[in-house]
């Protein structure tokens, strides 16, 4: 009889300790709620990191990708030795000229400048090692990303561009008598409280650089259809397509293929 007793009372125990943090998972998913705390695929935890070890803000969202990067004398003759010009390690014309036409054949945003994005297309080691040095320098926005989402007024701006399609196109017109492609964004972005600079290529310093993977609706798109840089911008109205004022009047476009994406430059995320 002893002998049953003890292991009645280990039979016990055992249960016991089974049992309690079964009931403490069940209190932590909230009194009557019935829900469990295991998160959905992806979800956060609070902390930013994900159920898989991801960050949710993505691994790169810190840090822009298209901004220009300072290399070094060797660094800089890596890149060049990929687009094919004298290795001197001189960032001179010549290496971004040639820079920008290797930009323009992989489809990346063509500034002519290194940057994180190109040096990841040409495989350099030394990407990932620029990468975490500027991210541990980057003051972040409170998501965790470095480029502020588009205004909620925003939508006004891309309401107004779609008001003016059709409209005919006027050298330096700025009016619903005739744009520009400059005079258009300046009319719709006053119509969401946003001042911008008469000129695209002035519009383009303004913001910040968006990764074109990145684009959104009100984003500014910027092409070199009329002349080298950011010479013709338009209104982003998804991820690939935009509201500018062309030779043939206000109208919306594709710029993921043909004509638009073989004179994409890059884009611009302005917010106030």
């Amino acid at each position: 009889m002893h002998v049953l007793t003890r292991a009645g009372v280990l039979a016990g125990l055992l249960s016991l300790a089974i049992a309690a943090p079964a009931a403490a998972q069940s209190a932590s998913g909230g009194v009557g709620t019935g829900t469990t705390t295991t998160p959905p695929a992806g979800a956060t935890d609070g902390t930013g990191s994900t159920d898989d070890g991801t960050s949710a803000a993505g691994t790169t969202g810190a840090v822009s990708q298209t901004a220009p990067v300072k290399l070094t004398r060797s660094q800089t003759k890596s890149v060049q030795r990929r687009v094919k010009v004298r290795a001197d390690g001189q960032l001179g014309s010549r290496t971004r000229s040639a820079l920008k036409r290797y930009q323009r054949k992989k489809r990346l945003n063509r500034t002519g400048r290194p940057n994180l994005e190109t040096l990841k297309a040409m495989r350099l080691g030394f990407a990932k090692k620029i990468e975490r040095k500027l991210t541990v320098h980057s003051a972040t926005t409170t998501d965790g990303s470095a480029t502020p989402a588009p205004a909620g007024d925003l939508s006004a701006a891309i309401a107004a561009a779609r008001e003016a399609i059709g409209t005919p196109y006027v050298s330096g017109g700025n009016t619903t008598s005739g744009f520009d492609c400059s005079g258009l964004t300046v009319w719709a972005f006053k119509r969401a409280g946003i001042s911008l600079p008469r000129t695209s290529f002035d519009q383009y310093k303004q913001g910040v650089a968006v990764d074109r993977a990145s684009i959104q609706p009100g984003d500014l798109v910027f092409f070199d259809s009329a002349g080298s840089g950011a010479s013709h911008v338009g209104i982003a109205t998804s991820a690939t397509t935009a509201i500018s004022a062309t030779t043939k009047g206000v109208m919306e476009h594709s710029f993921a293929s043909g004509y638009w994406d073989d004179h994409y430059v890059g884009a611009r995320r302005v917010t106030g």
